[in-house]
């Protein structure tokens, strides 16, 4: 890889891990709240769906995509009618997501190929 394609995944790693961060600490306060909005959300996952696109990690771009989505549908349409047993469901596929995606992050770092 050349220097500038190091220098372009070194920001990549950093940016996205940084974002990974702040959306960790999004979605522990909603889930605290049991509510919470999505626009933070959504702006992280769609950064980080572009970037991973644009590097071509596929498996990272799909995973960001299905998140994004979700809280596509959620800004829409709000969670009140979500009742409290399906927005732990929903909290868990949250963070089953981010670990998923932390594990895929964690493959690029060590250069290991993508699920």
């Amino acid at each position: 890889m050349d220097n500038s394609m190091d220098n372009l995944l070194d920001t990549y790693l950093f940016e996205t891990n940084s974002l990974l961060e702040q959306l960790d600490e999004l979605l522990i306060n909603a889930e605290k709240d049991r509510d919470f909005t999505s626009d933070e959300v959504f702006r992280i996952m769609h950064t980080i769906k572009g970037s991973s696109a644009m590097l071509e990690f596929d498996s990272l771009m799909t995973i960001a995509h299905h998140i994004e989505d979700l809280f596509f549908y959620i800004r829409e349409h709000g969670m009140e009618g979500i009742d409290s047993s399906s927005k732990t469901d929903l909290f868990n596929l949250m963070f089953k997501s981010t670990d998923q995606l932390r594990e895929e992050i964690q493959k690029v770092e060590n250069n290991e190929p993508l699920s």
